[in-house]
């Protein structure tokens, strides 16, 4: 008898443990990278000018509207892509270079990428 009452109590606090222990620190070490600074960037829709600041590495970023000139000002490498979805690349732009559409025709950049390395 002593032992039945034994086996539920062992099987509560097996389950207890798995249930209220605690999980280890996940998260996603690339978002947690960003890189320092800005890149500078023309919009080829409308010729405004716009900034990403401090953007994170390793993620694919949309540059709306299209890019028809870029500079980067951050610690990090720009891959720079024809099309949204960090596909096609177009240039490598290292930290303090410059991109410049290229053509004809006229190819704009649509995403970007920050390769960070420390």
């Amino acid at each position: 008898m002593r032992i039945l009452l034994t086996l539920p109590s062992i099987l509560a606090a097996a389950i207890l443990a798995v249930v209220t222990a605690p999980t280890p620190d996940v998260h996603i070490d690339h978002l947690s990278k960003r890189a320092d600074g800005q890149f500078l960037y023309t919009r080829g829709d409308t010729g405004g000018s716009e900034a990403l600041n401090n953007p994170p590495s390793d993620v694919c970023l949309p540059i709306p509207g299209g890019a028809s000139h870029a500079s980067n000002d951050c610690d990090a490498t720009a891959f720079v892509f024809a099309d949204g979805g960090c596909q096609q690349l177009l240039a490598l732009v290292g930290t303090g270079g410059c991109f410049d559409e290229t053509g004809p025709p006229c190819i704009h950049a649509y995403s970007v990428r920050f390769d960070w390395n420390g």
